[in-house]
C-alpha cells in the first residue's frame, strides 16, 4: 500500500541538492560529511519523533474513548435511559465519533430537561406566592426525567385551576359584598373585603386565610341582610296588624305599604315610624284594640281546634279591665297560636278536610238509605257503588295519616290534640260509634216495618201496585173516553165484556196463586157478591138504546152496561158497600183480560170517576 521506492527518491534528490548546495559553498569534504551525518540524524529524529506523536494521538483517542463511554454511561443514568449501544468493530476514531454524537445528543435532552425544569419552577413559585402556599426553590442537581417532569406539570395544572377557582370565588364575593354593603348601607370597615375592594381580584392573595376570612365575611353581611329582612317582615306585619286594628282606609293601607319596601336600615326605620304613630293610637283606643284581638284569637283557636278547658286557660281573655299589658298578653297569645298553626298546618288541614269528608259521607249514606231513589230518572247503581268505594278508601286512609300526625304533634307538644274538648282518637271513635248506631236502628226500623205490613197483608189483604207504564196508558185512555165524541163513548160500551168472577178481586182480597186459579173450589160470599152484580149487569139497560133480551147462555153476558150511578146503587143493594171500597182489579196475565178490565174501567169512569 504504502512504497519507499518513492521516498528513496525523494530522499536521493534531497541528499544531490544539498550537496550541489554544499559544492557551490565551497565546503570540505568532511565538512560535507559532516553536514550529511546531520542531515541522517535529523531525518531520524524526524521519524522517532512523529512516531511519538502518532503513538500519543492513539493513547489519546484510547483515552477519550474511556471517558466518553463513562460520560455517556452517567448521562444515560442521569437521565434515567438506557447507554446507547456503539459499533466498537470499527475504528478507534470511528467509535470515538459515535460516542461523541450519542454523548452530544443527551447533552441536548439534558440541556432542554433542564430548561423544562426551570420554567416549570418558576411557574410553580409564582402560584405559591399567589397561593400562599409553601415552595422549596431547591436547585435540582440531576436531571429530571419525563416521568418527573410530566408530574410537575401535573401540579402545576391543578394550581391553576385552583388558583382560577379561587379568582373566581372572590369575583362573586367582591359582587356579593358591594351589594351588600349597598343594602346594609354601610362602608367597609377594614380587613379583607377592603383589601378586595380596593386592590382588586388580580392583586388579592389567595391564600387559604384570606379566602376564609372572605367567606366569613359574606356570611356575616348577609346574616345581617337577612336579619334586617326578617325585622323589616315583621315590623311590616306589625305595621299591617296596626292598621286593621286602626280601621284605616284600604286605600290608605295599601299606599303606606307599598310606599314601605326594602329592608334597608332607613327603610326599617321609617316602619318604626309609622308604628310608633299608630301605637300611639292604640294605646287612645285601646278597649276598641284589646276587642278586636280577642276576637282574632278566637279564630285562630278554631282554627287549631283548641278546646274550652284549654281557651279557659288564657286568664287575660276573661279580663274585665282593659290596659296596655292586657293588649300586650293578647298579641303575644295571637303570635304564639300563629306559629302553633303555621308549624302543624298540614295536620290542621287534614283535618278539615277530613271532617268535611265525613259530612259528604253522612249526606251520601242519608241518600242511599231512601228507597225512592230507585224511582229517580238519572239514578245510576254503578256511580252509587263507585262513590261509596271512594269513601270507604278515602276515609281510612285520612284517618291513618291523621293519626301519626297528631301523635307527632302530642310527642312535640306534650299535650293532648281535643276536637270539641275531647281526644282526637275518641271523636273518630264516637263518629264512628254513632254511624254504627244509626245503622243499626235504621235496619230494626225497617225489619219492624216489614214485620207490620206482612201482618197488615196477612190480615187485611195486600193492594198490587199498577206498573208506571201502565198508569201513563190509563191516564191517556182516560183522556180519550171523557173527550165530547160520542162514538168513541158508545164503542167502549159495545166493547164491554165482563170477566169471570173468579179474576175480580176486592181490595181486602188476595189473590189466589196461579196453580188454584182452574181448579174447583168453594167461592168466598165476597166472590159470590160480586158474581151476582156482574150478572144482574147484563139486564141493566143503557142510556141510548131500548132494552135487549140476551139471547146468549150465562158465559156470554150483554155488550151493553149501565152507567156508574146504576152500577153503584146495584152493587151497594148487592153487598151493601160503598164505592170507596171498590178498587181497579187486579189484571189478569194474559192480554185479552187485561183488555177486558181496561175497558170495564172505562165504563165505570165514563159515569164518574172512582178514586182508588
Amino acid at each position: 500500500m504504502f512504497k519507499l521506492d518513492s521516498l528513496h527518491s525523494k530522499q536521493q534528490k534531497c541528499v544531490d541538492e544539498l550537496l550541489r548546495i554544499w559544492d557551490e559553498m565551497g565546503l570540505t569534504v568532511p565538512e560535507s560529511q559532516q553536514r550529511y551525518t546531520a542531515f541522517c540524524a535529523h531525518i531520524e529524529n524526524s521519524c522517532h519523533r512523529m512516531l511519538r506523536d502518532e503513538e500519543q494521538l492513539l493513547a489519546d483517542i484510547c483515552e477519550d474513548i474511556t471517558k466518553l463511554k463513562s460520560a455517556l454511561r452517567s448521562l444515560s443514568d442521569e437521565m434515567h435511559v438506557a447507554v446507547p449501544e456503539v459499533n466498537e468493530r470499527v475504528g478507534k476514531v470511528d467509535v470515538l465519533r459515535q460516542l461523541g454524537d450519542e454523548c452530544a445528543k443527551l447533552e441536548e435532552v439534558k440541556e432542554e430537561r433542564l430548561k423544562q425544569l426551570r420554567q416549570l419552577r418558576e411557574q410553580e413559585r409564582l402560584l405559591c406566592r399567589r397561593l400562599k402556599k409553601p415552595f422549596i426553590a431547591a436547585e435540582d442537581k440531576s436531571v429530571p426525567s419525563h416521568e418527573f417532569l410530566e408530574q410537575l406539570e401535573h401540579t402545576i395544572n391543578g394550581l391553576k385551576e385552583e388558583k382560577m377557582s379561587r379568582e373566581r370565588v372572590a369575583r362573586e364575593a367582591k359582587a356579593e359584598i358591594e351589594m351588600q354593603l349597598a343594602e346594609l348601607e354601610m362602608q367597609a370597615s377594614g380587613g379583607v373585603e377592603t383589601m378586595l375592594l380596593r386592590d382588586g381580584v388580580d392583586a388579592f392573595t389567595l391564600s387559604n386565610e384570606n379566602m376564609s376570612a372572605l367567606s366569613r365575611c359574606v356570611d356575616e353581611l348577609k346574616s345581617r341582610s337577612q336579619k334586617n329582612f326578617e325585622t323589616a317582615n315583621k315590623l311590616r306585619e306589625r305595621l299591617q296588624h296596626l292598621c286593621q286594628l286602626s280601621e284605616a282606609p284600604e286605600a290608605e293601607q295599601q299606599e303606606l305599604l307599598s310606599r314601605l319596601t326594602g329592608f334597608r336600615p332607613s327603610a326599617i326605620s321609617a316602619i318604626q315610624k309609622e308604628i310608633e304613630r299608630f301605637e300611639e293610637v292604640r294605646r287612645q283606643n285601646i278597649e276598641k284594640f284589646v276587642t278586636r284581638a280577642r276576637i282574632e284569637l278566637e279564630q285562630l283557636w278554631d282554627a287549631c281546634y283548641i278546646g274550652r278547658s284549654e281557651r279557659h286557660e288564657f286568664l287575660p281573655f276573661y279580663a274585665a279591665e282593659f290596659n296596655e299589658e292586657i293588649l300586650k298578653q293578647h298579641e303575644d297569645e295571637i303570635s304564639k297560636m300563629k306559629k302553633y298553626r303555621d308549624e302543624h298546618a298540614e295536620l290542621f288541614n287534614k283535618v278539615a278536610k277530613r271532617e268535611e269528608l265525613w259530612a259528604q259521607f253522612l249526606e251520601f249514606e242519608k241518600a242511599t238509605s231512601d228507597p225512592n231513589r230507585f224511582k229517580t230518572r238519572h239514578y245510576n247503581p254503578i256511580n252509587e257503588e263507585r262513590e261509596r268505594k271512594r269513601y270507604q278508601g278515602l276515609l281510612p286512609k285520612l284517618e291513618k295519616d291523621l293519626a301519626d300526625l297528631v301523635k307527632e304533634l302530642e310527642e312535640t307538644t306534650g299535650r293532648v290534640f281535643t276536637m270539641g274538648g275531647i281526644p282526637f282518637r275518641e271523636h273518630l271513635e264516637t263518629q264512628w260509634a254513632a254511624y254504627n248506631e244509626h245503622k243499626e236502628l235504621e235496619k230494626k226500623n225497617r225489619q219492624i216495618k216489614k214485620e207490620i205490613q206482612t201482618k197488615e197483608e196477612m190480615f187485611f189483604g195486600s193492594r198490587p201496585n199498577t206498573p208506571r207504564s201502565l198508569q201513563k196508558t190509563r191516564k191517556r185512555l182516560h183522556e180519550v173516553v171523557n173527550t165530547p165524541t160520542s162514538v168513541s163513548r158508545k164503542r167502549a160500551r159495545e166493547d164491554l165484556r165482563p170477566v169471570s168472577e173468579s179474576k175480580v178481586v176486592h181490595s181486602s182480597i188476595r189473590t189466589p196463586m196461579a196453580s188454584r186459579r182452574n181448579s174447583p173450589q168453594k167461592q168466598p160470599p165476597a166472590k159470590r157478591q160480586l158474581r151476582g152484580i156482574f150478572a144482574d149487569m147484563k139486564n141493566v139497560p143503557t142510556a141510548t138504546s131500548s132494552p135487549k133480551t140476551s139471547t146468549a147462555s150465562d158465559k156470554e153476558p150483554s155488550s151493553s152496561t149501565s152507567s156508574y150511578a146504576d152500577f153503584k146503587r146495584g152493587l151497594s143493594d148487592k153487598t151493601g158497600v160503598t164505592s170507596s171500597c171498590i178498587c181497579s182489579p187486579t189484571l189478569p196475565r194474559t192480554s185479552t183480560k187485561r183488555g177486558q178490565l181496561r175497558k170495564l174501567e172505562f165504563s165505570i169512569k165514563n159515569g164518574e170517576d172512582l178514586e182508588c
